[in-house]
């Protein structure tokens, strides 16, 4: 019996996850719009490598809670006695939960994981995964050990579990920091985590939705084992000289450019979105193009104001993200509104505070009466002037600022033990070690773009948002010249500050307040300010600020905590970010300042 046909009449969860888990979920969502959309990464590929297993260290983030449970087959005993000795996989769900993204994902990757890790009979006998209900009037141990048969692979060691009351569920819950609303019925409205615990009862890592996927949690799993040398550590990759490549390439340690989502550009239409991109004509007024928010010799960003400035001074809230290897990103925005290039530049071809255009057709009508484009759009594309033609002509010219072979990667991927020095080196130590920064920087055996382009709340959107406003405020005049002044004097004749959801504002769901794309890092020490909201001015506010563990808040992820650096492994932090600098950088700026010269700046 399949375990889609045992879970036929059973709770909501059941069948939900078992269609998931037999393939079913992608019909019918296919055939059912209005049914929940299968959206966390935890379902599909990993759209990037997972880290090496032993390469990494993941520090602990505390004690894990114990109290009484009571398991599936209605004995009550303390929940460490269900953890074991080796490492311990912990969620708290409620079976009869029906949101796709939610309890059912935490149970599928954890029989993902079991399946995975079954064949080694080491990990085998060293593995609990624990499944914490917090429904107890209606997950009764025969309701667990329905749900338990599900989905259980043979021979899992995998304990479903409840309180055996509404005190000691209250206590557990508030020990995990899990905050559980009963919204009717059997619904519950919780934010999902999910726990990995080590042998010694602490937290090691914490999972969200973004996160849970069975490819990181298996190499976090076997990290741990290694630590406990209950597995053998990874070697270290050798480096081979025969496929050493050239330190001069600017691709070194960058995917192939095939890996680049889109079209391939040709010289015609790189030459044509450079022409475009330079063109300041473009904005409503005229006098703004893209290349005044994305400034070449400021690492295609703007060092000079925390968030870009748009026609005729207009506040934009966010800061300019660099477009230095733009080409390969599959979310793009800050929110990660857009996933094409193409796509992505009418945005700010359209704001009413960026170049402000009142259409797309407006745009469009200017181009065709502005000598040359015509026949530069017949050359490229062989097509007249439309909406696709002018977004692919700019995503061309953006997926050629391609810049690798920095002096990391001249180390890390070429082998050449002179590119870097010795505090770069304890700093990528630290970065994959002690700090976890490549738990969203992720870095591959073969190359890195040190983005898991995922969403995070990092708690400087809450801040922003939620805390008071400052009476006072302290404003560069000049270099080493400011003044401190009170709001109350500029207020009246001051543009409002536009408040700023994060990823809330492109979805509405209450759980995406704040959260923002995590930046690439490569050529990171060429576009100051930082974040989203450019409210960190150097790289080295930016590692105190992860030291610190980011701003406390409810949806703050679980990936943000505090570090414990000293002042020198913070100063080696950001001596390994500084060696992320491309030495291609400097060609693409003289390229871009030789077309910016010679582009017209009136009709």
């Amino acid at each position: 019996m399949t375990a889609l046909a045992r879970a036929r009449g059973r709770a909501p969860g059941i069948l939900l996850l078992a269609a998931l888990a037999t393939g079913v979920a992608a019909q019918h969502h296919q055939q059912a719009p209005d049914a929940p959309k299968i959206i966390a990464p935890g379902y599909a590929a990993l759209n990037y490598e997972a880290p090496i297993p032993g390469s990494y260290r993941l520090p602990p983030l505390g004690a894990a809670a114990d109290g009484d449970i009571v398991d599936s087959s209605g004995a009550q005993r303390r929940l460490h006695q269900a953890f074991g000795d080796g490492v311990t996989l912990l969620a708290f769900i409620y079976t009869s939960c029906d949101d796709v993204n939610g309890c059912p994902l935490a149970t599928f990757v954890m029989a993902q994981v079991a399946r995975r890790l079954q064949a080694d009979p080491v990990i085998r006998e060293r593995l609990k995964l624990v499944s914490y209900s917090f429904d107890i009037a209606h997950d009764t141990p025969a309701v667990l050990s329905r749900y338990a048969e599900s989905f259980r692979p043979d021979g899992a060691r995998w304990d479903f579990v409840t309180a055996p009351d509404a005190d000691t569920l209250r206590t557990t819950l508030a020990a995990y920091q899990q905050t559980v609303q009963q919204t009717g019925g059997h619904a519950f409205s919780h934010i999902l985590r999910v726990f990995l615990v080590d042998g010694e009862q602490r937290i090691r890592n914490i999972y969200s939705t973004a996160f849970l996927h069975a490819d990181t949690v298996a190499a976090d799993i076997r990290t741990l084992l290694m630590e406990q040398g209950a597995l053998a550590s990874a070697p270290a990759p050798a480096v081979d000289a025969a496929t050493t490549r050239n330190a001069d390439d600017p691709l070194l340690g960058l995917p192939p450019l095939t890996a680049m989502p889109g079209p391939q550009p040709t010289a015609a239409q790189a030459a044509l979105g450079a022409r475009l991109f330079f063109d300041r004509r473009l904005s409503l007024n005229r006098t703004l193009s893209c290349a005044m928010c994305h400034v070449p010799a400021q690492g295609f960003a703007v060092n000079e104001l925390a968030t870009a400035v748009g026609i005729e001074g207009r506040t934009v809230k966010r800061n300019a993200p660099t477009l230095l290897n733009v080409g390969w990103l599959g979310v793009l925005f800050h929110d990660a509104r857009e996933n094409r290039l193409e796509q992505q530049v009418w945005a700010p071809l359209l704001a009413s505070n960026e170049m402000g255009n009142p259409s797309i057709g407006y745009v469009l009508d200017n181009l065709r009466h502005w000598s040359g484009y015509a026949a530069a759009f017949e050359e490229a594309f062989g097509t007249g002037i439309g909406m696709e033609s002018v977004g692919a002509a700019l995503a061309a010219y953006q997926r050629t600022l391609v810049a690798g072979g920095s002096p990391f990667d001249r180390w890390h991927y070429g082998g050449d033990e002179t590119a870097v020095d010795a505090a770069a080196k304890r700093g990528f130590a630290l970065f994959r070690g002690k700090a976890g920064c490549v738990a969203c920087h992720s870095v591959g055996p073969e190359h890195a773009l040190f983005t898991d382009q995922q969403l995070h709340n990092t708690g400087l959107g809450y801040r922003a948002s939620m805390a008071p406003d400052a009476r006072r405020r302290l404003t560069e005049l000049a270099p080493g010249v400011a003044i401190e002044y009170d709001l109350s004097y500029v207020q009246p004749s001051a543009e409002r500050k536009p408040n700023d959801l994060g990823r809330y504002e492109v979805t509405q769901d209450p759980a995406d307040r704040w959260k923002y794309r995590t930046a690439p890092l490569r050529n990171v020490a060429l576009t100051a300010p930082y974040m989203h909201d450019g409210s960190l001015a150097t790289l080295a506010e930016v590692v105190a600020f992860y030291d610190r563990g980011g701003i406390p808040n409810e949806g703050l992820d679980p990936l943000v905590h505090p570090l414990g650096l000293s002042a020198a492994e913070q100063a080696d932090l950001v001596a390994f970010l500084e060696s992320l600098t491309s030495p291609a950088v400097a060609r693409l700026v003289d390229e871009a300042q030789a077309i910016e010269v010679s582009n017209p700046r009136v009709e």
